[in-house]
């Protein structure tokens, strides 16, 4: 085997294996824990506890209302604190809709489904078929954007149903793309960390920058721009009045 293509579990050794109380030889056990370091708790740790600061901007972009209608498109919605937070701001008056697809996403990723955009873990987006334009006052895509395989047409979709004036805001924690992966490289601990959870890396799974969302969702809506804060993507407009 190319030392360049090895993995870092098969550089251990001796003292690793007497130092840990548990089989680090078996590579069933192995991938058990691969992925309760890769999803076990961590969304809600993130949103909750790491990223307060970018929570409150995201509500600030939605420019909620007591008493609007809200749509979200999410993941981990209720373990993050997203439903609760945005109720809190449209008051008792309020109606939030919400979509929680987090066992879809889990299950897209696993069974490798492929999106029309050619990537894993993604599908058509027909969460608003029926819904009458002008519905809502704002649209929340939280941390579930990269399970949309087209962009434009939902993006344009999603500005149907809603009202003139009002905001999209889509915000996600990507582990994906061109930018995480510079990251990651920045460091050779997140190097061997990262290698230890991916060991074929995760390239071909679905994601959008910030950057990409406005150039696919930007003709839909006035205003659209993006920021990226400590990994998390967020794309925000304006529906033309």
């Amino acid at each position: 085997m190319n030392p360049k293509n090895r993995s870092p579990w098969s550089y251990i050794q001796p003292w690793d294996i007497d130092s840990i109380s548990v089989d680090i030889l078996d590579e069933e056990q192995r991938r058990g824990w691969m992925r309760a370091m890769f999803v076990a708790g961590g969304l809600p740790y993130m949103w909750r506890e790491l990223a307060q600061p970018m929570r409150d901007v995201v509500y600030g972009l939605l420019e909620l209302r007591a008493g609007d209608r809200v749509l979200m498109i999410g993941e981990g919605v209720e373990p993050c604190g997203f439903a609760d937070d945005i109720q809190q701001r449209i008051g008792p008056n309020g109606v939030l809709d919400v979509f929680e697809i987090i066992r879809d996403g889990r299950a897209a990723v696993a069974s490798r489904k492929m999106g029309r955009n050619g990537k894993i873990g993604c599908w058509r987006w027909t969460y608003t078929e029926g819904v009458a334009d002008n519905t809502y006052d704002a649209v929340a895509i939280m941390q579930s954007a990269q399970h949309c395989d087209d962009w434009n047409e939902t993006g344009a979709e999603l500005v149907r149903v809603l009202r003139p004036g009002r905001m999209l805001v889509s915000a996600e924690m990507c582990l994906e793309g061109d930018r995480f992966k510079g990251k990651v490289d920045a460091d050779v601990h997140i190097r061997q960390w990262y290698d230890k959870m991916f060991p074929g890396g995760r390239n071909e799974i679905s994601n959008y920058s910030g950057e990409e969302l406005l150039a696919l969702i930007g003709p839909h809506v006035s205003g659209g721009q993006c920021i990226d804060w400590r990994g998390i993507e967020v794309f925000w407009g304006r529906k033309p009045v």
